[in-house]
């Protein structure tokens, strides 16, 4: 089957600025929505198996978060039900405070979980309570009196500044149950009342009860509450408190499962940190069963940039599905029906070009054929292969997509869509800017290889952006933890051309005392900034590498 030239000729090199590939942020990408990959992950996700959600910093946890919170079609079996949001990003050292000052003569872990079970039962409340014609039963009246109860004019709505308010003024006895076991916990908070007969009870098992009997009398489908945003980076004090803060909610989210089945979770976390919590209440494997690891294979990272370069493409009316469909060469995969339409000339080729897309190509549930078609929407606009420096810094070809999956790996050996789609952004600003100065320059259509393709991106330019997506990766990860940054800037600075770090090397750069230069390089190592070549069980004799996505780079050379 011939590939039929259906692309713009030339180009419009003036559009080139206008592209959007979208926000890296998942919670501010607008094109979130269109361009979603489901992924082995995802598909995962969507058997609402697991309540423990990992992954990479850019690995797509925030953007999974997003969709779930906007009923979101593309997670279609979460749709209809009711999605409770926490995204409080928790002060630990406020935390830390407000546990000493207000419950100093308590285990602080089991204070931990009954915080988790108070704000997770508070932000349910605060849901139903937006339900229409709310209260309508019994149930529904004692939630009314819980939200009334922990309301506080003095005090923020923060789930410390809720609990404030409950002590300001009131002789208190909470109560609830941490986990199985049949442990009652109370926590006696006295307030300024000094009567005793003042003194009130609130037992968050039983309003628990009463959340499970109106959502089963409304018929408004399992609630489900995602959590994200506990687990920024932090360090000292502040990362032993956020530490046994998220294994307080593992345990909550055990007793939950086991108690009150019908409320659904999701837990959003960090794999390095994820990895370094404390698994002795729970055991490892009851966690790891229940933890859904996001992760993308090679194909899943092609299909991500494919589906960014086509959205940004249709929006500025460049190409369509049926372009890339018409101007590919497909004959080795017979699609007999599809070739007669498609060659068809009595068959008018706008109509053609409206009436091919992608669900085509869907229908034939051939992976290698939609992988085919991915690579090719990636070399409409990219040449097929690129200039690279190699191990011994001399410049050489590499094909762009053995480029796309080696060049971009941090320290965990992951390829994450954030740093994939800054590269695309940086391209584009590139290109645009190469164009720019060399407004003679067309763009014209060329037959590579039976597929019709553009050559838009030039192979210097993809370099030069390269190197410019190296600068935003560094500034980037000096940003992760305040606590670093200082330390993080000397390492940059002093690293040059240094192919093997250790211990002595760090030390003699930041001058630290040993045990804040192994936490410095922990640290490093956990952001994905090193990767381990030599391990040791001392952390002062192990030896690390830069991965190649933070390796300094010789400066952009011009088109």
């Amino acid at each position: 089957m011939d590939a039929i030239n259906t692309l713009k000729e030339p180009f419009p090199t003036k559009v080139l600025p206008l592209l959007d590939f979208g926000s890296a942020d998942g919670r501010k990408d607008e094109s979130l929505e269109e361009t979603f990959v489901s992924t082995t992950s995802v598909k995962q996700f969507l058997q609402d198996r697991h309540s423990i959600v990992i992954g990479q910093i850019g690995s797509g946890k925030s953007a999974l978060f997003e969709l779930l919170k906007n009923r979101s079609k593309k997670l279609g079996v979460y749709r209809n039900r009711l999605i409770i949001p926490i995204e409080e990003a928790i002060s630990f050292q406020l935390l830390r405070s407000f546990i000493a000052e207000e419950f100093s003569g308590h285990d602080k872990k089991l204070i931990y979980k009954l915080i988790w079970k108070f704000q997770i039962l508070t932000r349910i409340c605060e849901e139903i309570y937006q339900l229409p014609d709310f209260p309508q039963n019994q149930h529904e009246k004692e939630i009314h009196d819980y939200l009334g109860q922990i309301k506080s004019k003095e005090f923020d709505e923060s789930v410390i500044g809720k609990l404030k308010g409950l002590l300001k003024n009131a002789a208190l006895v909470i109560k609830t149950k941490i986990s199985q076991s049949p442990i009652s916990v109370e926590a006696e908070l006295k307030g300024n009342i000094k009567n005793e007969s003042n003194r009130s009870e609130l037992n968050l098992d039983r309003i628990y009860r009463c959340v499970t009997g109106a959502i089963e009398e409304r018929g408004v489908g399992r609630p489900l509450v995602i959590i994200d945003r506990i687990d920024t980076f932090v360090a000292g004090e502040d990362y032993d408190t956020q530490r046994e803060f998220i294994e307080a909610l593992l345990e909550v989210d055990d007793d939950i499962d086991a108690s009150y089945s019908l409320i659904g979770r999701k837990v959003f976390l960090r794999a390095d940190l994820f990895a370094r919590l404390d698994y002795e209440a729970l055991g490892y494997d009851k966690v790891n069963d229940n933890t859904l690891r996001i992760e993308w294979t090679d194909f899943e990272l092609i299909y991500f940039v494919a589906n960014r370069i086509l959205a940004a493409f249709k929006k500025q009316k460049l190409i369509t599905e049926g372009d890339v469909l018409l101007s590919t060469d497909l004959s080795e995969y017979h699609l007999f029906g599809f070739s007669w339409f498609r060659t068809n000339k009595l068959i008018p080729l706008k109509l053609r070009k409206k009436l091919f897309n992608f669900s085509i190509i869907n229908q034939e549930r051939d992976a290698s054929l939609l992988e085919r078609i991915n690579k090719a929407l990636i070399t409409k606009v990219f040449p097929r292969t690129i200039v690279h420096k190699d191990a011994s810094s001399n410049e050489t070809d590499i094909y762009i997509f053995d480029f796309l999956l080696t060049h971009f790996k941090d320290g965990h050996g992951k390829v994450t869509p954030r740093n994939l789609l800054t590269f695309l952004k940086e391209v584009a600003i590139v290109v645009a800017g190469y164009y720019a100065e060399n407004p003679d320059q067309e763009v014209h259509v060329k037959n590579i290889e039976g597929d019709w393709e553009w050559e838009l991106f030039k192979k210097r330019c993809v370099y030069d952006a390269y190197c410019n997506s190296k600068i935003v990766y560094i500034q980037n990860i000096s940003k992760v933890s305040n606590e670093w940054t200082k330390y993080f800037s000397t390492f940059i600075g002093k690293r040059s051309n240094k192919k093997t770090i250790d211990f002595v090397w760090v030390k003699s750069i930041i001058g630290l005392d040993d045990e804040k230069v192994v936490a410095f390089i922990a640290y490093l190592h956990h952001i994905g900034f090193l990767y381990i070549i030599e391990p040791h069980p001392d952390p002062r004799r192990r030896k690390y590498r830069l991965p190649i996505i933070y390796m300094p780079i010789p400066g952009a050379q011009h088109v």
